[in-house]
């Protein structure tokens, strides 16, 4: 990695935090290969393959515009989209043997949901909005707070050592603390400039910063908060994945690249046949073969999946024609995922035996983040709107004290 100077930042949160280690086995080396002899992306899954749609979302149900972002909290999964809200939905069988989403809420943010982290460890929700503030939830006490410094959309969050980490489309990464259980976020020195420009994802490996962005990737240091470096690149990042003490990096252009944790690049996918776009990427294991799989969602509604490590393409399948694959979720049930596109489109996928009836999804068992339980009613009727997502009734505010000022956040 390329060294940069910048000015001291204030004292870092994470400083006191021991540093953690690389770890992991190395990747092998793996060999480009195709799922058969005419498609460097492998077959196209359809009817009889390995790969079931097993629900659908109707045109009717859901957000009225595209969606951005998603993520599971528990038992819930949730959404959010251009059209200021959050939707909260449970998965639920049917009587006839199938699967469906019933909308259990939905709130309205008043901005575009751009993206979407849920910490299990502090029972937090953080919704990164369109005009660069943050919403938080937290579930257990029902709270919430507004996280206000950045100046333009949230593209990333994560949390560290409960540090909360921003990326924003402003080309600044901000650090968020609180002083103890009862005090709201705040923000913690000056906000990071990031070198490589606009951010598009916040990820840490070991004792790094990963920040993937317009015009590359850029480590900082966690201890210092100085950046270590920056990877350039010509196409945008669009996704950071860390696995086994690596970091694997996803580009606009279709690349897959993997690095070790001091930036130095151990593997190189390039862009090829129909994959020549990365919109969404995420992991998960094949349910029969207990293989670990890289799914890819690209524009137009193309999803490739990869068997890893040898990175030997599985297959494609395409979700909603000309919907942009905006967010993959596995939902880590009986070989499920969920698939949500720029046109609204919500959809549950299932890996199986090839030739099984799409009709038949697995009993629900109390393991599952579809178990049966409270959840709304199907359909648009649509079930009450909330102030927040964990709240049984309308909001319960932040100790009472009512909207968060300004000038309570750094």
């Amino acid at each position: 990695m390329r060294g940069g100077a910048q000015a001291p930042v204030a004292r870092n949160p994470f400083a006191s935090a021991p540093a953690l280690g690389g770890g992991g086995p190395a990747p092998g080396n793996p060999q480009h290969g195709a799922g058969d002899a005419n498609s460097p992306t492998g077959p196209m899954l359809g009817k009889g393959s390995e790969l079931q749609r097993v629900y659908n979302m109707p045109q009717h149900m859901g957000h009225n515009d595209g969606i951005n972002c998603m993520c599971a909290v528990d038992d819930r999964v949730y959404t959010g989209g251009r059209d200021n809200s959050l939707f909260v939905w449970k998965g639920t069988p049917t009587a006839g043997g199938g699967f469906e989403l019933a909308q259990d809420s939905v709130i309205d943010l008043g901005q575009s949901v751009t993206s979407l982290f849920y910490d299990t460890a502090s029972r937090w929700l953080f919704c990164g909005l369109w005009n660069g503030d943050i919403q938080a939830f937290c579930k257990d006490p029902v709270v919430e707070d507004r996280l206000v410094g950045h100046r333009r959309s949230i593209a990333s969050i994560v949390v560290h050592s409960s540090v909360v980490v921003s990326g924003s489309n402003d080309g600044t990464v901000r650090l968020w603390t609180r002083p103890n259980p009862q005090s709201r976020w705040q923000g913690h020195g000056q906000p990071i400039n990031n070198p490589s420009g606009a951010v598009t994802v916040v990820r840490i490996l070991g004792d790094g910063l990963w920040v993937g962005a317009q015009n590359g990737i850029t480590c900082f240091d966690l201890n210092s908060l100085q950046p270590r470096g920056t990877l350039p690149a010509n196409f945008p990042c669009t996704g950071l994945v860390e696995c086994q003490g690596f970091m694997l990096a996803t580009f606009r252009n279709g690349d897959v690249k993997i690095y070790d944790g001091a930036g130095n690049q151990t593997f190189h996918l390039p862009s090829r046949g129909e994959h020549t776009s990365n919109t969404a990427v995420e992991f998960m294991m094949h349910p029969l073969l207990n293989k670990p799989m890289l799914l890819c969602g690209q524009q137009f509604g193309y999803v490739t999946a990869y068997d890893l490590p040898d990175f030997r393409p599985r297959g494609s399948f395409v979700c909603r024609n000309n919907s942009d694959v905006k967010a993959i979720l596995d939902v880590k049930f009986g070989g499920m995922f969920i698939t949500a596109g720029a046109h609204g489109d919500i959809m549950v996928w299932q890996w199986g035996t090839p030739g099984a009836s799409s009709s038949q999804p697995p009993a629900p068992s109390a393991s599952s983040p579809f178990a049966a339980g409270g959840g709304g009613g199907v359909g648009g009727g649509g079930a009450p709107q909330a102030a927040s997502p964990f709240a049984a009734a309308p909001a319960l505010g932040m100790g009472g004290m009512g909207g968060v000022p300004n000038d309570m956040m750094g």
